[in-house]
């Protein structure tokens, strides 16, 4: 469980993916989908994704926006505790 504040579920609209390269994004999703990172959801969130050419030049990734759910997750609530503390319950 992430800790957020009170808000409203959104479901933004993704921007257009270009026919060029519609068939790779369809692979890319498909080969996620077999390895277990992307699972079925019926969440009401939506965040925009794009994609963006790798540093190769040929090779597509994948490439999620998690702005909005940056602004409604609790900062700071899984702090681990202050180095001195944990050291000094080690003392002799």
């Amino acid at each position: 469980m992430i800790p957020i504040v009170k808000h409203i579920p959104w479901s933004l609209k993704n921007i257009l993916i270009l026919p060029g390269i519609f068939s790779c994004i369809v692979e890319i999703i498909k080969s996620k989908i077999a390895a277990g990172v992307y699972k079925p959801s019926n969440s009401f969130y939506h965040s925009h994704w794009s994609c963006v050419l790798k540093k190769d030049g040929k090779s597509l990734y994948l490439m999620h926006n998690l702005q909005p759910l940056n602004t409604v997750v609790i900062k700071d609530v899984g702090l681990p505790p202050m180095i001195e503390q944990y050291a000094k319950s080690f003392e002799a």
